[in-house]
């Protein structure tokens, strides 16, 4: 069976720890929002609270999913569970999209409501728990961003975009105590806050849920162009044809593809050269890691 390059050894225990993290991290968070949503009765840090929850189970999600794919393929599994980090990311999507629309109806029922639902806000609260979640947020993201780029897969990239945007909802914290700290009258300035912080999680949820349907649904990559392929197939001297060519991706960071190749009548040691320069294309300038071609003697 063939070896799949998906970020084995070193790589791969850096993305499990950089979960690992992430899930540890958001337990101290939601600790730290619970208390401050608690004394501040601010809806925004409620939001954000609340949104920790689906955040938690979202990471524990990820890092269960690559502990399931470090295992690697099986006879019943025979490219591994490297689909179940699909699958993680969608739900983190769904999660995020499920919490931003319920946080969307809460802040506008407070701006229509003309007042703050759970009474006068505290800004001091506010800011005593955004200011510790931002530095958390902070070094989460910089720990994850320093993962070498070719065993991020959708798994991996919604926990990035998930933690990138839950620093815009520290920012958008931040924003609300700041306002009332100086001015105590300016009460919008907690669900404008929360109306942002359910924005931005509707807003990161739709690529996930786009990069997701691809990979289900086995579309050519987005960045890659199929004609771009078979003409640098072509350029290799003994390849006259290429035909029944097929790109898909099992996960984001493992990109497939089959072909025909028609070659001039040559030994079987000449036509598996010419199947080796192929792979060795294909992985250089596409990032295609697991390619097979069928080689056909040209009549």
């Amino acid at each position: 069976m063939p070896e799949l390059h998906h970020g084995e050894g070193e790589a791969e225990q850096r993305v499990l720890r950089g979960l690992r993290l992430a899930v540890e991290l958001s337990i101290v968070i939601l600790g730290v929002e619970i208390v401050g949503a608690y004394f501040s009765r601010s809806l925004a840090l409620t939001v954000d609270a609340v949104h920790n929850i689906p955040d938690l189970f979202a990471f524990t999600l990820s890092w269960a999913a690559v502990r399931a794919a470090s295992k690697g393929p099986t006879a019943r599994f025979t490219f591994g569970t490297h689909r179940v980090e699909t699958f993680a990311g969608i739900a983190n999507a769904a999660l995020v999209l499920a919490a931003g629309v319920a946080f969307a109806y809460l802040a506008s029922s407070s701006l229509l409501a003309g007042a703050p639902l759970g009474g006068t806000v505290d800004p001091y609260w506010i800011l005593a728990a955004a200011i510790p979640t931002l530095v958390l947020r902070a070094v989460n993201l910089s720990f994850l961003r320093r993962i070498p780029g070719r065993v991020r897969d959708l798994n991996l990239t919604s926990v990035i975009v998930h933690l990138a945007s839950d620093l815009a909802i520290t920012g958008a914290l931040l924003f609300a105590g700041v306002v009332l700290l100086t001015e105590p009258a300016a009460w919008w300035a907690d669900p404008i806050a929360a109306l942002g912080i359910a924005g931005i999680l509707v807003f990161e949820s739709l690529p996930l849920f786009r990069e997701g349907w691809d990979i289900l649904t086995e579309r050519t990559p987005r960045h890659l162009s199929l004609e771009k392929i078979t003409q640098r197939a072509l350029a290799i001297d003994e390849v006259r044809k290429i035909h029944d060519v097929h790109v898909w991706a099992v996960c984001s960071a493992l990109i497939c593809m089959t072909a025909h190749v028609e070659v001039p009548n040559m030994t079987l040691r000449e036509s598996m050269g010419v199947v080796a320069r192929l792979r060795e294309r294909m992985e250089q300038e596409f990032g295609i890691f697991h390619s097979t071609f069928e080689v056909e003697c040209a009549s």
